[in-house]
């Protein structure tokens, strides 16, 4: 992962770091770098992914630079900043700016510029989800309700919270042996497209079990249909052991970017 910029002087900076942006692709933008954007783009990157942070705030780009991001300062309303992010080659944009309504703005500007990018906005109005999805994301999530949904769960049913919280990496730090549930989409240049599950033989040959696919703009399909062909885009939820996963992800991870 590029470490930022490091040379002295504002002009010759910023024309490193445009160089690095410029040279992105299938990276995550994570416009706001407070403690929630700060979480999420620890996550991402904890994945693999290239995380560029995008904020309005020096302190909060300062720190973003000090935890190994690539950082732009300024504000996500100028679709010229989300251009300077690279959103036209981004895997997904992650909007959790302070102001729902600045949120709401900044969906509608990264819907506008790329059309195929994956959006999760933030939002904190129990009305306002069907207005945020109208404006092009692909999932409005309000915190407090995500937590409370959360806390009746952990109470109602606390073997499965913890089983959900291992396969997740939840508890604790990743170990490579461990298993998990990962999501993992299949790319254009994918020796499994054309391929059934039957044909892949996943199971046998990486130890991991293929429990949900989602087929591009379909909804998620539990225990998928052994003998449907896999096309590009398809999105494969897979449970098995962490390494394994990122292997597989290595190998039929899209090549030019458009779906997560």
């Amino acid at each position: 992962r590029p470490d930022g910029v490091r040379t002295h002087g504002p002009a010759a900076s910023r024309a490193i770091l445009m160089k690095q942006l410029f040279s992105l692709h299938d990276h995550v933008i994570v416009c706001g770098y407070g403690a929630t954007g700060r979480y999420v783009a620890r996550d991402l990157a904890k994945e693999g992914l290239e995380v560029v942070a995008v904020d309005r705030s020096a302190e909060q780009v300062r720190l973003a630079e000090e935890d190994g991001h690539l950082f732009l300062l300024g504000d996500v309303l100028d679709p010229e900043v989300l251009k300077e992010a690279g959103i036209e080659r981004a895997r997904g944009v992650i909007i959790v700016l302070p102001s729902e309504s600045d949120n709401l703005f900044a969906t509608m500007t990264a819907r506008e510029l790329n059309p195929d990018v994956f959006i999760i906005a933030r939002h904190t109005s129990g009305h306002a989800r069907e207005k945020f999805m109208r404006a092009g994301a692909d999932r409005a999530v309000n915190p407090f309700e995500e937590t409370g949904r959360l806390i009746g769960k952990e109470f109602l049913q606390p073997a499965v919270s913890d089983l959900m919280r291992i396969f997740s990496g939840e508890n604790g730090e990743e170990v490579e042996d461990e298993v998990r549930v990962r999501e993992i989409t299949i790319g254009r240049g994918s020796e499994l497209v054309g391929q059934s599950l039957v044909d892949a033989d996943i199971r046998a040959r990486m130890d991991i079990i293929v429990i949900a696919m989602r087929k591009a703009g379909d909804s998620t399909r539990f225990n998928p249909d052994p003998d449907r062909a896999f096309e590009p885009g398809d999105v494969l939820v897979c449970m098995g052991r962490l390494a394994k996963l990122r292997d597989l992800h290595a190998e039929h991870r899209p090549i030019a970017y458009g779906l997560m």
